[in-house]
């Protein structure tokens, strides 16, 4: 279970509580019952424009993420590409070339994984 499902538990089951608390409210002091629902409302107004604030800003966050790793992986797919003409033009031999090719492919394969977890890929999201 991620984050943002713990906190959207949390925020439901702290809202079922408080509605308990204003049945026991009303039911023992309707005038105490109606200025603890007022603040109770004015509460519950300012943790759900959080509870909004933070997902934008964890989603926001997520997404520039993503983006970095997509231009990072261009580009160390345009270095492998530069690599390759160098190799065929004979500018760099075989084993450093094989060696080149494969640091770039541990990032590569790196960064890849980093963007399905983005994604939810790897979790059937």
């Amino acid at each position: 279970m991620n984050r943002q499902v713990r906190v959207q538990i949390l925020w439901a089951v702290s809202f079922v509580i408080s509605g308990i608390v204003f049945i026991l409210a009303f039911m023992y002091s309707p005038m105490i019952g109606t200025l603890i629902t007022l603040a109770y409302i004015m509460l519950y107004v300012g943790l759900s424009s959080a509870f909004l604030v933070v997902f934008r800003e964890i989603e926001s966050v997520k997404e520039n993420t993503l983006q970095k790793l997509k231009e990072r992986k261009e580009e160390i797919e345009d270095i492998e590409n530069a690599i390759r003409g160098k190799y065929y033009k004979k500018k760099i031999d075989t084993s450093s070339f094989k060696r080149i090719m494969e640091d770039y492919e541990k990032k590569l394969a790196e960064i890849e994984v980093k963007i399905k977890r983005l994604e939810g890929k790897d979790k059937g999201e």
